[in-house]
């Protein structure tokens, strides 16, 4: 990562950090907002190509079903979550929108996993450098602590994370 920039003056928050630490650990989100209203997460995962509508309906039931499994086995229920895909100009742009209060990290690592089993070479990933495994769980339990620290702080800021030639961008649209 070459950088983290946020207004001047303006205070770093958990969940900025939180926005950060996942686009910095997941180079394969392209861009995560967070919507307190609606009190959800929303990741965003660019494709090199357009994907038909057969694959657009495999893709999003692989991964319903599969975070619904997911939830029923960690006895959670989730009040978000939507899976919606889009093409634009040769591209698909597929968004994951999720609960804070249900959504667990591994949610994404098995998403993610979904993703690279079929479209690892047409996902659109940040370039950086590998991160060191020591390095990746630390992030991971950095990450685990300020999602629960985000579950029970109200949220009062409209955030949205966006990954570009090796940085994390948070604008505030609140």
């Amino acid at each position: 990562m070459k950088g983290v920039f946020w207004k001047e003056g303006e205070p770093f928050t958990n969940s900025m950090s939180l926005i950060v630490s996942l686009l910095i650990r997941y180079p394969e989100i392209a861009t995560l907002s967070l919507n307190p209203e609606e009190g959800s997460f929303a990741f965003s995962f660019i494709f090199k190509r357009a994907f038909s509508p057969a694959e657009i309906k495999e893709l999003r039931e692989n991964l319903t079903e599969s975070l619904y499994a997911m939830l029923e086995l960690n006895h959670q229920q989730a009040t978000v979550l939507k899976i919606s895909c889009r093409k634009s100009k040769g591209f698909s742009f597929l968004e994951l929108k999720r609960d804070i209060i249900s959504f667990s990290q591994e949610e994404i690592t098995l998403v993610i996993g979904i993703i690279a089993s079929k479209y690892n070479q047409e996902i659109i990933r940040d370039q950086e450098e590998g991160i060191a495994e020591d390095e990746q769980l630390f992030q991971e339990e950095m990450i685990d602590h300020m999602l629960e620290d985000l579950k029970d702080t109200r949220q009062e800021r409209r955030l949205i994370g966006i990954r570009e030639e090796g940085r994390v961008m948070i604008f505030n649209h609140s």
